[in-house]
């Protein structure tokens, strides 16, 4: 398989600006579809021309972890509600989060730790995205556009286009930037929300800013995963002296999946920042990874592993990136390098690991097999 031609990327983007400026949005739904879809491309490991297939639950999944932190009451003032999310009553999804917040659900995690709880949300929000964006968000000034896939299921999954995912991964950034910047203003102007925005500056930091979830709470398996050590330094860690550290930075690819979490010094974290890590940390984390010897049916272990290829690919698409750009990443203090192209041999990428993953994922509990939830 090639890749897309310039003037193919050019077109799509053309096609994708002209959705966010001329598509007709009543709710934030088709912001959070497109960037599902981009996320899941980088997700996939396509770096060609090939047709992705995108199961709806797993765009479900994307949901629940986009609107989690929305579901929440945001303050305004001297006033604290959830934000409105549609022209008209509140958007279902949620409506469903903010219910089970309200029964005892503390935290992101607290629900993928519940694989019966988790399938049981995920089948409802993946009703409501069949429903609602998945066949509306392609219209533009009322005619159907159908530039990123076809409008039918096929095994309740949409099929990605030839040169969709190359596309949405190739421009990931920028996509999501666009798409989350007109999910912000959409949410500043609808009527239920003018009193509370209007007196609130971090609207956009609230709906996508970092650390919505607790993830310090994985530091106890981390330290174990990593023998004690820091992962970058490889000195031995003291527990009041840790950092928890995304690998890929969240501001490349918002992403707290527990593999894309380490242990680290707290130096070690400041200094590394928004850098990738250079090729020697690339290594171990790829190693500590894919180690054998971890009981992979014990929660969170299981969920760890079900992550891991999704994971792995979202790296090899952040590091892709740094190496074509020739983008420096991190080595230690304020030192940097240029990959070199032996980067590729520790990331093996392909569609084919991010199926098994899904499939394994079934088998662990967190996705449901059945087309009918």
């Amino acid at each position: 398989m090639g890749i897309p031609s310039a003037d193919d990327q050019v077109r799509f983007l053309r096609e994708v600006q002209a959705l966010l400026e001329d598509g007709q949005f009543v709710a934030t739904y088709k912001y959070a579809l497109l960037i599902a879809l981009a996320d899941l491309s980088v997700e996939s490991g396509v770096a060609d021309d090939s047709p992705l297939e995108v199961p709806v639950r797993s765009i479900a999944e994307k949901f629940v972890e986009y609107y989690w932190q929305q579901s929440a009451p945001f303050m305004g003032g001297d006033v604290a509600r959830v934000l409105q999310q549609n022209t008209g009553r509140q958007a279902s999804v949620i409506s469903e989060l903010t219910r089970l917040r309200a029964e005892g659900v503390a935290s992101l995690s607290q629900l993928r730790s519940d694989p019966r709880l988790w399938r049981h949300t995920v089948g409802k929000i993946a009703r409501i995205v069949r429903v609602m964006p998945l066949f509306k968000l392609q219209y533009v000034g009322g005619t159907l556009r159908a530039f990123l896939y076809a409008h039918h299921l096929h095994g309740d999954a949409i099929t990605l286009g030839s040169g969709v995912a190359y596309c949405l991964r190739q421009f990931h950034t920028l996509i999501t930037g666009l798409a989350r910047d007109r999910w912000v203003a959409m949410v500043r102007k609808l009527p239920h929300n003018l009193y509370l925005v209007g007196q609130a500056e971090d609207v956009e930091r609230f709906l996508f800013g970092a650390g919505r979830e607790p993830i310090r709470q994985h530091l106890d398996l981390l330290i174990e995963l990593q023998h004690g050590d820091c992962l970058y330094c490889q000195r031995r860690l003291d527990p009041s002296g840790v950092h928890v550290d995304h690998f890929v930075p969240w501001s490349l690819h918002r992403c707290d999946a527990l593999p894309n979490l380490v242990a680290a010094h707290a130096a070690c974290n400041l200094a590394k920042g928004d850098w990738l890590a250079a090729e020697r940390h690339l290594g171990r984390w790829a190693e500590r990874n894919e180690r054998e010897g971890v009981d992979r049916h014990a929660v969170p272990v299981a969920l760890f592993a079900a992550q891991c290829a999704g994971v792995t690919a979202i790296a090899g698409w952040a590091y892709d990136r740094a190496y074509d750009l020739g983008l420096p990443t991190w080595v230690r203090g304020r030192e940097t390098v240029r990959l070199s192209s032996g980067y590729r041999e520790l990331l093996p990428v392909n569609a084919l690991l991010w199926r098994n993953a899904q499939a394994e994922a079934v088998e662990l509990g967190y996705r449901e097999a059945s087309v009918n939830p």
